[in-house]
């Protein structure tokens, strides 16, 4: 065994993170051209999801699975860009509501693009090792 690791387990977490490392490396070059980080383009997939509807920053950061993420900061720049506009709920005036606005749209579809093949990363792992692999990270997370 590498004398890196004490066992295997702290391998397996070492290659977790550098796994992660690799797949977030590998979209923020591909979102580099569109002058996107990886957290604001994950914002502007989930509200595509809502589009034209909007969703609340609550509900944004619920869907997030970046749970550290900071919506506010997010959002901000994203306004800034002027790929999202926050607009006041009229049924509750406590509530700012997230949404993509037409253009906004248009180009994440051009953006989601570059990632209709993003599974390539995977590609060469079989159907079964996926199966095995998907079942083990849900361990993991709920354990």
């Amino acid at each position: 065994m590498d004398k890196t690791y004490r066992n295997e387990y702290h391998r397996l977490i070492g290659n977790l993170h550098r796994t992660d490392g690799y797949i977030f490396n590998h979209f923020s070059q591909k979102l580099a051209p569109f002058d996107l980080s990886v957290q604001q383009y994950v914002v502007l997939r989930l509200l595509a999801t809502a589009y034209p509807d909007s969703l609340s920053a609550g509900e944004l950061k619920e869907r997030m699975t970046d749970l550290n993420s900071d919506v506010t900061r997010l959002t901000d720049r994203l306004v800034a860009k002027n790929l999202i506009v926050r607009e006041v709920d009229p049924q509750n005036r406590r509530r700012v509501n997230l949404r993509l606005t037409d253009e906004s749209n248009q180009f994440i579809d051009k953006v989601a693009v570059e990632f209709s093949d993003f599974e390539s990363i995977v590609s060469h792992l079989t159907d079964d090792e996926v199966t095995t692999l998907n079942t083990l990270l849900d361990k993991i997370r709920n354990r």
